[in-house]
């Protein structure tokens, strides 16, 4: 992430005393929160924008403490009003796009980061967090090409090095990802470099390497439970009882409420026949990890062998339904698949019904609930796809393309006003969609606003000068909707 995140900009200067009294309390914030001192230096920016709400220091750092407290949405706000103030600040833009990372909102953070990049191409965190979130929208390769020019530009970033191994690694680039950490490791030997690292090589099934890893990350960490956690774990798969024991108690030590922690032990203990204490572990893992079947399928067991059947049975009943849930992710995968695939051969109505039984076994599953909105769509299916649409903005707000097809459906419907709310959003988050400006020009015509439809329109003619459609609408907008139609 882009060192500290706190941004020193120059003064924003206003003719009254005032202005000078807020620098002198933004100097002391930044002076507070170098000796960490964050509280201090969250009052002290505070008081500076009640002196002056412009102060572009204290809108700016105070926004980078809220976002690392945890609330993003009040940084966004201030941030946005820094950004407004300073529109071609790089750094100010990318603390703004990590606000809006940690709000969910991947989309408007890659726009903010590639308008920072804009501004200065050659600054290696803005670039390194333009991958990052990249990475995270699912744009792969583009978060790879930037994670490489932030190393052009900083070859020694240990940071930079550990997110192109995180993404090599999902890529399943294995040896790639091998060498990326390698380095980071011979920059800066992080505790979460060998974590990660062993994580790499434990899904490769390289387990004796990943216990390595796992005993230096819990040797430079020692007060992190996670590294004793997976590192008992993993001794656990290579029948070392006794070490393996020893790091899960200690996990447990520093962190009673580890449900992995309690079952892998509980599973240690069961293997060497010591069922008393496999069954309190057992219980305790239960307890913290409900939906885990592993911990209820173990403790079934465990009852039976101390002759307790009743209980035993429904702990295993319990498992099998658990199982089962569990099971039924691969099939999930393949009716999207299958949907995705009739989808683009136009065969609307069973890929719609491929989707909904996807959501039949995941109700949370996004990307069959916008596929199936799209699919109620195209078959004018109006009321439903509006549904649909609206469900899936609920957790992926600032999807421009969801957002442009709800405008679509709800212009559609005659629900204008509600349309051009929706595609005004559009165009806020991708101002270069010709589409998007074209539909929301042919809104604001229904709407009688005819300065903003040409002003969209012209927008959608620039973009896409070739466009016929775009040319027509403009013309029956200038002729005041006479004798013609509208095509969004």
């Amino acid at each position: 992430m882009i060192g500290c995140g706190i941004l020193v900009v120059a003064l924003w200067l206003v003719p009254q005393a005032a202005g000078l009294s807020a620098s002198r309390l933004d100097a002391e914030g930044l002076s507070l929160l170098e000796q960490g001192q964050v509280s201090g230096a969250e009052a002290r920016f505070r008081e500076a924008l009640q002196i002056d709400p412009r102060d572009v220091d204290a809108l700016n750092n105070l926004g980078v403490i809220l976002r690392r407290k945890g609330e993003p949405d009040k940084a966004m706000e201030l941030l946005q009003g820094a950004a407004k103030a300073w529109p071609n600040d790089a750094r100010i833009r990318s603390n703004l796009a990590l606000a809006l990372q940690a709000a969910g909102r991947l989309n408007e953070a890659v726009a903010e980061l590639k308008k920072a990049a804009s501004i200065q191409p050659r600054d290696p965190a803005v670039r390194r967090n333009l991958g990052i979130v990249l990475s995270q929208a699912g744009a792969s390769d583009e978060a790879e090409a930037e994670l490489r020019k932030s190393l052009e530009l900083d070859p020694t970033s240990a940071a930079t090095r550990q997110e192109l191994g995180r993404l090599l690694a999902r890529e399943q680039r294995t040896e790639e990802a091998e060498r990326e950490y390698a380095a980071a490791l011979r920059i800066a030997p992080t505790p979460s470099l060998h974590y990660e690292l062993g994580e790499l090589y434990t899904n490769n099934r390289l387990l004796q390497r990943a216990v390595r890893e796992f005993r230096a990350a819990a040797r430079l960490d020692p007060s992190k439970a996670s590294y004793y956690r997976v590192l008992g774990s993993t001794l656990l798969r290579e029948n070392d009882l006794p070490a393996a024991e020893v790091a899960l108690r200690q996990a447990i030590r520093l962190d009673s409420t580890a449900g992995e922690a309690h079952r892998d032990l509980g599973a240690a203990l069961q293997m060497k026949e010591q069922f008393e204490g496999a069954l309190e572990e057992l219980q305790r893992a239960a307890r913290l990890l409900p939906e885990d079947s592993r911990s209820h399928f173990m403790l079934g067991q465990v009852l039976q062998k101390l002759g307790k059947a009743d209980e035993a049975a429904g702990e295993m009943q319990l498992a099998r339904e658990l199982n089962q849930k569990e099971n039924n992710a691969p099939l999930e995968k393949a009716y999207n698949n299958e949907g995705s695939k009739l989808l683009q051969e136009g065969r609307m109505s069973e890929a719609t019904e491929k989707f909904r039984q996807a959501l039949l076994l995941n109700p949370r599953d996004g990307k069959a609930r916008y596929n199936l909105a799209v699919g109620l769509l195209v078959q004018n299916h109006l009321d439903e796809a509006v549904e649909e649409f609206h469900s899936y903005l609920l957790s992926v707000p600032d999807d421009p393309d969801a957002r442009y097809y709800l405008g679509l459906a709800l212009l559609a419907e005659g629900r204008v006003d509600e349309a051009t709310t929706s595609l005004d959003e559009v165009v806020k988050l991708r101002p270069g969609d010709a589409h998007a400006h074209n539909a929301l020009g042919v809104a604001l015509a229904k709407v009688k606003q005819f300065d903003r439809a040409v002003a969209e329109l012209e927008a959608a003619r620039r973009l896409d000068p070739g466009n016929a459609t775009y040319a027509e609408n403009l013309a029956c907008v200038h002729d005041g909707l006479r004798s013609c139609a509208l095509t969004p």
